[in-house]
């Protein structure tokens, strides 16, 4: 007990510090590209926290299988290179007790994942979808400056004048010219000009932004001339060709249960990512303790190379095959757990190697 409390502990106590780094490496990325999106005044200030905040626990889920992987690779490497697991293992102290007290670690650590990967990601995806939504519109707004004369983005043919904008982002009093583009009811030198006392903008879809007027006027006509049109009206929409950053994708935000029940293949793909956490915070711990093993000589870092290539082989690997398995490129099954499986059998064929049972298998097989 005390040897697998004192094994425990410097596993946990690396990973815990690798999980923090790396977290802070990820969410300043995120903080970065949110406040990008805040400068360009497609997402308020005031949001930019909750956002970042609600990545986290994805963030934690896509990280903890590297974190734990290498916590235990630089644990393990430390042990063998001061020595102290080859004291343990002529004190009677086996191969397989060490694999248990790491799987027993690594299945904590696996449940946390699943439980954040399967139910709790896709709901706060959903709330950070809502959140965006909600800033871009909000974005569009702030992007109106009262008192001047401009244009929006992807709007260069319509220029407009706001008076006020309200905290509640109505806007009052407000002058849009445009020079219309293939109108067959007018002409190419024809004007539209529209006044309205008061206005708001409203959200269709995560692309689509439409500027509502209120009481106000649209004329038509040609500038110079007396040749022209006076429509009142009560209300008067009008489309903002903004282009909004995207947002998660449907599967992405839908409940696991849903994803179970459905047979689209970007739903199966999904699912299949998800469940994809927990099992390679499993898998990569097995393979982590072969992959260990060095001699007193070469240091504790000397397999730290090769690891981090397996790593990134792994992760690679399952991120094209769930791309492919969505695209209908690759069948659903075996799909990534194809993946898992070749993982499994190599974690299995080293960990008989460091532990001397290959050899001794070889020998078994080509006896008989």
């Amino acid at each position: 007990m005390v040897i697998a409390r004192y094994i425990s502990k410097e596993i946990l106590n690396t990973f815990f510090a690798i999980v923090f780094v790396l977290l802070f490496i990820a969410i300043s990325n995120k903080f970065v590209m949110f406040l990008a999106k805040a400068a360009a005044g497609k997402l308020p200030l005031s949001l930019l926290l909750q956002v970042v905040g609600l990545s986290i626990p994805e963030l934690f889920a896509i990280l903890a299988p590297v974190a734990m992987f290498v916590a235990i690779l630089f644990t393990f490497s430390r042990l063998h290179a001061d020595s102290e697991i080859a004291v343990l293992l002529t004190s009677g102290f086996d191969w397989a007790r060490l694999i248990r007290i790491t799987l027993f670690i690594s299945a904590g650590v696996a449940v946390v994942v699943g439980i954040i990967s399967v139910g709790i990601v896709p709901r706060i995806s959903a709330e950070r979808e809502k959140i965006l939504a909600k800033g871009q519109a909000t974005g569009v707004i702030n992007a109106i400056t009262p008192g001047s004369f401009q244009t929006i983005e992807d709007n260069d043919n319509l220029v407009f004048y706001v008076e006020n904008v309200l905290p509640s982002g109505e806007l009052h009093n407000i002058f849009i010219a445009q020079q219309p583009k293939n109108a067959p009811e007018e002409t190419t030198d024809s004007m539209v000009v529209i006044t309205a006392k008061k206005a708001e903008i409203k959200r269709e879809n995560a692309q689509q932004y439409y500027l509502v007027l209120h009481d106000g006027h649209r004329y038509v006509g040609t500038p110079g001339s007396a040749n022209y049109a006076i429509t009142a009206f009560n209300e008067y929409g009008r489309q903002l060709k903004y282009t909004a950053e995207a947002v998660p994708n449907k599967e992405h935000v839908r409940p696991s249960g849903t994803l179970l029940k459905s047979k689209l293949p970007e739903d199966v793909a999904e699912l299949q990512w998800r469940l994809a956490m927990p099992i390679a915070v499993i898998l990569l711990s097995l393979i982590a303790i072969p992959l260990a093993k060095v001699q007193p000589r070469q240091g504790r870092y000397a397999k730290f190379l090769p690891a981090v290539l397996i790593y990134m082989i792994y992760y690679n690997l399952m991120t094209i095959a769930k791309r492919w398995i969505g695209s209908g490129k690759l069948p659903e099954f075996p799909g990534i757990w194809a993946l898992h499986a070749l993982l499994l059998l190599c974690a299995i064929v080293l960990l008989l190697h460091v532990a001397g049972r290959l050899a001794e298998l070889k020998y078994r097989i080509f006896k008989s």
